[in-house]
This record gives structure tokens, sequence and C-alpha cells, in this order.
């Protein structure tokens, strides 16, 4: 049988789907203002839609292979809902050639009606990412979600590439959220590849201070 998407698993999954991936840490001693905005795709007359999730935070570079992160989830404040994620991301394997860079990252979610409690999810990302001509740093990435209400784990899989101008840089990443889940019976016409997940793609920026 296949598995339908979980409504309050799906809800922290799309929530989280307005952050790109953290390809890797920002450099050592800097500190990065990030937004992102998108996530999954939903059909309107048609017309395929990314919902407009977003997310304001910072990260911090704590050494050459380590930062660390906060973001405020700003769409569910539309609902009532308070959101913010903490994480951190380790650059695992260094770049040679043709073998990428490999990061990994954790985060810990938490959502709240600020009345009744919370919600918090926990997530897992590997991403290998490939530096080209020195200046367009492309990647593809998974990402493992435990959804502690239906004791759940949901899966997403991205690539994207992320372009530095200056200290600006501009990131656009294409997502496929839950490929294992049946979203023919999801309360929404998403854009799903197969009848399986949702696709739906994420544009993020940041501006760094200090460092290199």
């Amino acid at each position: 049988m296949r598995r339908v998407f979980p409504l309050a698993g799906f809800f922290a999954l799309a929530c989280a789907c307005g952050l790109p991936a953290h390809v890797r840490p920002v450099p050592a001693g800097s500190l990065a203002l990030e937004a992102g905005v998108g996530g999954p795709a939903v059909r309107l007359e048609g017309t395929p839609v990314p919902l407009p999730l977003s997310t304001l935070g910072a990260s911090y570079g704590l050494n050459d292979r380590w930062d660390v992160s906060a973001h405020a989830h700003l769409t569910p404040l539309l609902l009532g809902v308070a959101g913010m994620d903490v994480g951190t991301t380790w650059l695992a394997l260094e770049q040679d050639g043709a073998r990428p860079a490999v990061a990994l990252t954790g985060r810990g979610y938490v959502f709240s009606d600020l009345d009744t409690g919370a919600l918090f999810h926990g997530e897992a990302t590997a991403a290998a990412s490939w530096l080209l001509r020195e200046r367009f740093l492309t990647y593809v990435s998974g990402s493992a979600l435990y959804d502690v209400v239906e004791s759940d784990v949901l899966w997403s899989l991205a690539a994207g590439t992320r372009v530095p101008f200056g200290r600006f840089a501009l990131q656009l990443e294409l997502g496929w959220y839950g490929p294992d889940y049946d979203a023919s019976v999801a309360g929404a016409e998403w854009l799903t590849p197969g009848g399986h997940g949702a696709l739906g793609l994420v544009l993020g920026g940041s501006y760094r201070f200090g460092g290199p």
C-alpha cells in the first residue's frame, strides 16, 4: 500500500522547504544574514506555483569546518503559528578535483501557537557540492525530517546552484519533497512526478559580514 501525507508531518516538511540547503559552512568569523522563499508547487488553474514559504535568519562560522545557524519561519505566522529552527553544519570532506565536498547539517524545528503547546521536529541533511569555475557552487542533497506526531521520517531530495556577487549570494534550488508518499490523496493538487511527492522551487539570498 502506498503511504499518504500525514497532515501534521507534511505541514512541518513544507515549512522546512522555505529554507534552502546549507551546502557548506560560512567562513570562520563570518556572519551571514539569510533569507529564503519557496516550497512545493501547487497547480492554480493549471499553472504550477511554488508555495511562498519564507524564512529569515543568520549563520556564523565557528571555524573552517563548522558553523551554527538559526532562522525564523515567517509564513506560519499568517496561521497564528510561530516557528523557528536552530542548526549546525559540518564540512566532513573537502572538494578534491571531481570528488565533491560533503557537508552534514543537523537542524531542530519548533512550531507553536503559543497557546496549546509546541511541535518539535529534527532534520538531518547531507549535501555533495562542486565549485565550478571558482564561482558556481552546484550541489545535490538529501534530507530526512523526523515527524514526532506520526513517528515517521519524511524524505526530500534537492539540487541547486549558489552564485556569489561579492559578499552577496543567490541560491536556486529544485526540490522533490516526500518522494515515497502518495500525492493523489492530498488536499491540494501538487506538482508531482508520477503521483509521488511534490516538486518545488526555493530561492535563497545571503549577505556576509566579516571573514575573508
